[in-house]
């Protein structure tokens, strides 16, 4: 009865989201079979070790599948690393389609980290970006045994190889001090940014100030000074100690405004965890099946992105353009007194501003840090002649987003031979016994 279960599941191959109860109900009304629990869960996982093999299996695999993906993909960056009984230890893999394309991004690389959940329970280490539309951009992967200073100093090392020094470069991650270790090591001319939901996350368990979260956020969203200084004064009126906390926290790292350098409209580390929410369908399976399970996503993303930029008609990205939009219908609104041939006095709705075309800046702060026209540049380019395209920052035109996504990213070659391979052993298991946990609960 076993066998014919393990039997016609790896017969039909359909293991994704099935559970060992999914066993049980067919079997029985295919076969009016009963199995119970135990036996259901055990043929499911032995259909699965016929498909993807075992997880030990898998990691004697990784340098023949990092050689053969090497080849199909030149210029691929890609890395193993055991310690000295040959187990594995960390694992970098970036694609030359994701190197090439960076070029073409707001240089914000966001990182973070989840656990997977297949036997020896290493952990997924994801770099990523935006693009001009922004979407998400995957830029570099890598598998570690555990999340600490060793490892992402190794995962910064490896990811500084895909990433020029020439031009000016922020991280934002998520307060672990492993990160912030590793970055000022490895990148010590990049400019640090924290993620405001971790933030967030501390003020509403140490301070109980939940229903002060809508002027936290404020003061973080902040585009010019005057108007933190207006909210901060709030805040310190009615919880002192949560102001005093913020300001200690160096405001550099999560207020828009008090930033050092261009983070434009990347405030957290959504855009790390959405691509790790994309891959938990994958986070039980044998690490080279994720690394294809990978390569395939991004595959698909690629052709889907170059396809939809092909497509554009305006010489901006979508986003933008419905930007654009937004502001232009206010900006119809607002007077403008000319001061010479790049400075406007804009009277406006709520605010009058002094807008600078030359320099890319108004007083509001919207157009300084976002690189997108605001409502009050709109209206003073309007009145002397201006086009609105030539106010936005390249990285957001569709030849940008055409350019981020043109290079392909190939299957791996199936033969390696002639090549002397390093051996990779699984590391050690760190499982404790019971069912894993495959989802986090929501906050």
């Amino acid at each position: 009865m076993a066998q014919r279960g393990k039997l016609f599941i790896s017969h039909l191959g359909i293991i994704d989201g099935l559970t060992p109860q999914h066993v049980k109900d067919s079997m029985k009304h295919m076969f009016g079979i009963k199995m119970d629990y135990t036996t259901s869960y055990k043929s499911l996982t032995y259909a699965q070790q016929l498909v993807r093999g075992t997880a030990e299996d898998r990691y004697a695999s990784l340098p023949a599948y990092l050689h053969s993906v090497n080849k199909a993909n030149p210029g691929t960056v890609s890395a193993l690393h055991v310690d000295s009984i040959n187990k594995f230890k960390y694992l970098f893999l970036a694609f030359r389609a994701s190197i090439a394309g960076f070029q073409y991004m707001r240089r914000v690389i966001v990182v973070d980290g989840c656990h997977l959940t297949w036997k020896y329970e290493d952990t997924l280490l994801v770099a990523t970006t935006q693009d001009g539309n922004f979407q998400i951009f995957p830029l570099a992967f890598g598998i570690v045994d555990s999340e600490d200073d060793a490892s992402w100093e190794w995962f910064f090392s490896k990811l500084r190889e895909c990433v020029s020094d020439g031009y000016p470069l922020v991280i934002v991650y998520d307060r672990h001090l492993s990160v912030k270790k590793a970055c000022q090591t490895v990148f010590p001319w990049a400019k640090r940014g924290i993620c405001y939901y971790h933030l967030q996350h501390n003020i509403v368990t140490k301070f109980k100030g939940k229903q002060l979260l809508y002027l936290v956020k404020r003061v973080a969203y902040a585009y010019n000074i005057y108007d933190y200084n207006i909210y901060m004064a709030e805040l310190r009126q009615i919880k002192p100690e949560l102001a005093d906390y913020l300001e200690e926290a160096d405001v550099s790292l999560w207020s828009r405004v008090h930033f050092f350098g261009d983070k434009y409209n990347i405030k957290t580390s959504n855009v790390a965890e959405s691509i790790n929410a994309a891959l938990n369908k994958a986070h039980g399976y044998p690490i080279s099946f994720l690394l294809d399970f990978i390569r395939e996503k991004l595959g698909r993303l690629f052709l889907k992105c170059r396809e939809d930029a092909l497509s554009l008609t305006t010489h901006n990205t979508r986003g933008v353009e419905y930007f654009l939009a937004i502001h232009g219908h206010y900006a119809d609104a607002m007077e403008v007194d000319r001061i010479d041939t790049w400075r406007y006095y804009v009277k406006g709705v709520t605010r009058n501003c002094i807008v600078d075309l030359e320099h890319a800046m108004c007083e509001c702060g919207v157009f300084y840090i976002e690189k997108i026209p605001c409502s009050h540049a709109i209206s003073a380019a309007l009145a002397g002649g201006i086009a609105v395209d030539s106010l936005v920052c390249p990285t957001y035109s569709k030849n940008y987003l055409f350019a981020a996504y043109s290079a392909n990213i190939y299957p791996q070659i199936s033969e390696v031979q002639g090549v002397q391979l390093s051996i990779c052993l699984p590391p050690d298991i760190r499982r404790k016994p019971g069912r894993r946990k495959k989802f986090r609960w929501q906050s």
